[in-house]
């Protein structure tokens, strides 16, 4: 079987694959870099290159070195190396008066260029060569020094001579251009020997990993669109016309006459990284892709949910940019989206994203498509096909497809209703109103207020308290500890926590008067005395009622400064029979969560209704 070596250079690790002239991934590898010690960083990818590949023969089956062809190799940018390896990351920050210096143009090299000269006089001076990243490697293993250009029309984002010339840059310090499959010789025979492959072994120019991945994914037709999610990301939409658009960049495709459109993302699995990096910390062992995600989508006031949740937000927005721009030039969209790289592995992280953004999302034959992407550009190198769009239609293929999920509707469970009732105890938060932005906030501003106090960062401070109830719950049976009593195992009182949420709680900011709540409301107290039990002071309670229009409806409420409990204890429960006279088994309580709200009152004696939204409450003048 005629196998291609494919390697993608990333910001974090080297990925290998073995793919088939059928597009079939034989093997896979990932090397993790050290970014720790960046400033050789591209050694690091040759000692990868060598590692990996040994380690890819070993575990294909059916394959021997001799069936590997062609050796394909694309990478990051702008990122600049000089030949002894020291290296200039694509995301490495320049100072201001450094960017002041560099003159403005729509290069994205250049100040690259002009900053490792600037920086690095010494490897500068020594090198016969400067080298974009994926470049490093291709004259590591070849002897040929170039620099790969997709198009024509990405000259100006590279450079041409004037550009050269204006930013104090030696022409013959840069590899001339060749263009995406450019074949740039064979192995340098003491390389071959090292990797068991032959001297003979072609290696062709995949070029940047952004390129690689489009054609991975085959978003070379006008209408396509590919997400492509790593460290940063990228929502990139293939057109046939040249557009713009504010928040939108615009750059040749790698083929003549396309364009691609993207709406960039800087940060995105670097974050999910970073907060799985931490978790795993504190947990003292290593956390995978795939708990981490569970883990922030489990618990909705960790810094992992309000990552997820900015990132989904991010995906909508960049893709409405894009849908806008396209019925503005009456462009057709496709109704699905192809994603690569490594947050295409997780089918939950997947799902979430078709739901926020109301796309179908489609996963290759390999989610690291920037593999596939050079398999394709061998093979097109090698002449099997007539052009990269001819292999990239023969050789990607998809492999499952995720549609946006019809939201669940969730129903209310009536647990009992007394037969003689007099009272109704409600819950606030999240029961009387609906706002899941309020709702995290309340939480929120309190964790974020600690932090301050503590000296540790706001995302440190929500990990800490978010890993604390997680352990806290399998220690008891699955039961939820509310954030008060967490707190009071960080050192803070019960009357610290009540005096946060008097002062930091601002619920008009969110909230809005609920008319229909209102109308219901009224109905209920003509039959019955209300009242309200929450685990908040009653002054943001009462800011609260307030807020959304019933404060003069329901006057009585019991808070957490009230009896110094909080739910699930008895103490708030008791009050409220008290202060209405009624006895527990008039009374019927009503709130969102069970553990919190509903479980207690019913060992009380109490009737119980779990809601799920406002939307149940306005249905409670029917069911009592």
């Amino acid at each position: 079987m005629k196998t291609i070596l494919c390697v993608d250079i990333g910001t974090t690790s080297l990925k290998m694959s073995l793919i088939s002239d059928t597009g079939n991934v034989v093997a896979f590898s990932t090397q993790n870099l050290n970014v720790f010690k960046t400033d050789y960083l591209a050694n690091q990818w040759f000692q990868s290159f060598i590692k990996g590949t040994s380690e890819l023969l070993k575990s294909a089956q059916n394959i021997s070195s001799a069936d590997i062809c062609a050796i394909s190799i694309s990478g990051n940018g702008p990122t600049i190396v000089s030949q002894n390896g020291r290296t200039l990351l694509w995301n490495n920050s320049l100072s201001k008066e450094l960017k002041d210096s560099i003159p403005q143009t729509n290069s994205l090299f250049m100040p690259q260029l002009v900053a490792f000269k600037k920086n690095y006089q010494n490897e500068w001076n020594d090198s016969r060569f400067i080298f974009s990243g994926p470049e490093f490697l291709i004259w590591k293993l070849t002897g040929s020094a170039v620099t790969v250009l997709p198009e024509k029309r990405f000259e100006p984002a590279y450079w041409n001579d004037s550009l050269l010339e204006l930013c104090g840059i030696e022409k013959n310090k840069i590899p001339p251009f060749v263009p995406v499959a450019y074949n740039a010789g064979t192995l340098i025979p003491e390389i071959a020997a090292t990797i068991s492959l032959s001297a003979k072994t072609p290696v062709f120019c995949g070029g940047p990993d952004f390129i690689a991945a489009l054609i991975g994914t085959n978003t070379l037709q006008s209408g396509k669109i590919c997400d492509r999610a790593g460290s940063s990301e990228g929502i990139n939409f293939c057109s046939n016309k040249q557009i713009f658009a504010e928040g939108l960049r615009t750059l040749p495709s790698v083929i003549p006459g396309l364009w691609n459109i993207s709406a960039i993302i800087p940060e995105s699995g670097s974050l999910i990284n970073e907060f799985k990096n931490e978790i795993s910390a504190l947990e003292g062992n290593e956390i995978s892709y795939s708990e981490i995600i569970d883990y922030a989508f489990n618990d909705k006031n960790s810094e992992g949910w309000r990552i997820l949740s900015k990132l989904k937000s991010d995906v909508k927005e960049g893709l409405s940019k894009i849908h806008k721009l396209c019925a503005k030039n009456n462009i057709e969209i496709s109704d699905t989206m192809t994603i690569t790289g490594g947050q295409a592995k997780n089918s939950r992280w997947l799902q979430e994203k078709s739901n926020a953004a109301d796309i179908k999302i489609a996963v290759c034959n390999s989610p690291d498509s920037e593999l596939t992407g050079n398999a394709v550009i061998a093979l097109y190198g090698l002449g099997k096909y007539k052009s990269i769009s001819e292999a990239a239609d023969k050789i990607v293929g998809t492999v499952q497809i995720y549609a946006p999920e019809k939201e669940l509707k969730k129903n209310l469970k009536i647990y009992s209703i007394p037969k003689k009732l007099r009272t109704i105890i409600f819950d606030i938060d999240s029961t009387l109103y609906t706002s899941s932005a309020y709702a995290f906030e309340q939480v929120d501003t309190q964790i974020r207020h600690w932090a301050k106090k503590q000296g540790i960062s706001e995302a440190q401070a929500r990990n800490k308290i978010s890993e604390f109830r997680k352990n806290w719950s399998k220690q008891n049976g699955g039961k939820k500890i509310s954030l008060g009593n967490a707190f009071t195992h960080f050192g803070v009182s019960i009357e610290e926590s009540i005096e946060m949420r008097r002062t930091l709680l601002e619920p008009k900011n969110f909230l809005k008067r609920d008319e229909q709540l209102i109308k219901t409301i009224k109905t209920l107290k003509q039959n019955y005395k209300l009242i309200c039990v929450t685990n908040n002071p009653v002054l943001p309670a009462r800011k609260t009622l307030e807020a959304i229009g019933i404060a003069s409806l329901i006057p009585d409420i019991i808070g957490l400064d009230t009896c110094g409990k909080s739910k699930p204890a008895p103490e708030p429960f008791q009050l409220a029979c008290k202060i209405t006279d009624s006895k527990p088994e008039e009374c019927l309580a009503i709130g969102d969560r069970y553990d919190m709200d509903i479980a207690l009152p019913i060992q009380m004696g109490m009737g119980g209704i779990l809601v799920t939204s406002v939307q149940d409450v306005y249905k409670l003048t029917e069911l009592i």
